[in-house]
């Protein structure tokens, strides 16, 4: 109802996204890579043993054949030409992409490859030197995936090729197309989709759970508002047989509390000052008859008059007892705010001549402004307010109140605005509290009056103050359109 801090709030879709989706998209994703790595691992791995498998296959099928003999420009020899055939079936029966044959020093002896001479020197060999030194000790090895010069990713496969005395002073390479990169994009392309589509279904899950739990949650939110503001007739509803419903019971059980504990609070005030009203009249019966008996005694008829104004301080408390626990519920009307305002600022002067305190009007414009409500109540809060207004304000002429009214976002704002003082950050947060006051003579129901009025009207109402600089009181009431 009134201003103050209010924190950020986290909605619990976003709270619910962030508990799923979050987690949900991490494991889709680490999912997807581990997957990715291990298919590709693997395939690597495969395609590695069966070109080294076809290596070695081609080292016993060329086992015979004299390479040791062969010599650069002897590529025209019969012996060259068989090996380059042998070579050639091969490679073609095993789908491989090439098929080589080289020294320890990597000059080659024979390759499918066109245009290779015999003794040319392999460079690209340099880059799998661990490899090889396992090669030519009589291992089989393979090496990892590279490009080629038409862009495709390959691998290389190695395998000794032994003369007849034993020793290794060749070996065969065979280069392999890495053709399950296709598969493993395509593989990779199904994995995104499954993660994407899981995402999706998730989000579109945590959508309906939040729905499901929001709603309830932000229906008990609003009547847990009702109740703070003191709107306890409109019972709480249990939606759901979980914990919310609990909730739900709980915070009905507790409107039941309060407003049978309001009823009682509102009986006993109008009890008290009902017993309280009838010994006033017989109090002011016996002062008058006191008065006219003393007549002539200045001294003593002073006395009286003093027991004159305890008696209307004694009404005006009663008074305040009564409007406060037997106040109607508003009757709805059009109300023309400054008019209003007009016949607040005429009782406002009254109070603060006495007081030597100005008071002033602004309209800012908003002459025609009108707001549904009731006429009566609304003008006893701007009353109130404005006699407050009035105490607060030093008696020595500085004193200042301006009552103010303007437009503002399907809004008329009423202002109540005083040079006093100030309150007390302190007192700030208790002025709207029930029997709570500074003043001697006061009630402390004036402001929870003004409180529980703009409560009723649906209007917003505001205090900015602070000591040295005075108070404002504004009023935001829904304009009528």
């Amino acid at each position: 109802m009134y201003n103050g801090a209010v924190a950020r709030r986290v909605p619990i879709l976003a709270k619910l996204l962030g508990a799923y989706l979050v987690p949900a998209i991490a494991t889709f994703v680490g999912f997807g890579v581990v997957a990715h790595w291990v298919a590709r691992r693997a395939l690597e791995k495969e395609l590695g043993q069966r070109l080294t498998s076809i290596a070695a296959a081609a080292a016993a099928e060329i086992a015979d054949e004299n390479v040791a003999l062969l010599a650069p420009g002897d590529e025209g020899t019969r012996t060259y030409r068989n090996l380059q055939r042998r070579l050639g079936e091969l490679a073609t029966n095993t789908g491989a992409a090439r098929i080589y044959v080289f020294a320890k020093d990597r000059t080659s002896r024979a390759d499918t490859r066109s245009g290779v001479a015999i003794g040319e020197r392999y460079y690209a060999l340099d880059a799998w030197q661990s490899e090889l030194r396992r090669v030519f000790s009589g291992t089989p090895a393979s090496s990892v995936l590279f490009r080629g010069r038409d862009g495709s990713f390959y691998k290389s496969g190695f395998a000794p090729l032994r003369d007849n005395s034993g020793d290794i002073p060749y070996a065969v390479g065979v280069d392999g197309a890495a053709s399950f990169y296709v598969e493993l994009a395509r593989f990779r392309r199904t994995l995104f989709e499954i993660g994407a589509g899981g995402a999706l279904a998730i989000v579109a899950l945590s959508i309906f759970v939040a729905r499901r739990l929001a709603q309830p949650i932000r229906r008990l939110a609003r009547a847990a508002e009702r109740i703070g503001s003191g709107e306890l007739d409109e019972p709480v509803r249990r939606e759901t047989n979980d914990e919310i419903g609990q909730v739900a019971d709980t915070m009905d059980q507790m409107r039941e509390q309060l407003r049978a504990r309001d009823e009682r609070m509102q009986m006993m005030l109008a009890g008290i000052a009902h017993e309280v009203r009838n010994p006033l009249g017989g109090l002011e019966l016996y002062a008058g008859l006191l008065r006219d008996d003393l007549a002539g005694d200045a001294e003593k008829l002073a006395h009286v008059a003093r027991i004159d104004r305890e008696l209307g301080r004694l009404k005006i408390i009663v008074s305040d007892f009564l409007d406060y626990a037997r106040r109607p519920k508003p009757t709805v009307g059009a109300c023309n705010v400054c008019d209003l305002l007009a016949e607040v600022h005429d009782i406002a002067v009254a109070a603060a001549q006495p007081r030597n305190v100005r008071v002033q009007m602004h309209l800012d414009g908003a002459g025609a402004a009108r707001v549904a409500g009731d006429e009566g109540q609304l003008r006893r809060a701007l009353v109130n307010l404005a006699h407050n207004a009035v105490q607060a304000c030093a008696e020595d002429g500085s004193g200042e109140v301006t009552l103010g009214c303007a437009r503002g976002d399907g809004e008329v704002l009423v202002t109540v605005r005083d040079t006093g003082a100030g309150i007390d950050p302190d007192i700030l947060a208790k002025i709207w509290t029930p029997f709570y006051t500074t003043k001697q003579s006061g009630t402390g129901l004036g402001l929870a009056f003004v409180r529980d009025i703009a409560r009723d009207h649906g209007a917003r109402l505001a205090v900015d103050s602070a000591p040295g600089r005075g108070t404002t009181f504004t009023l935001a009431l829904p304009e009528e359109t």
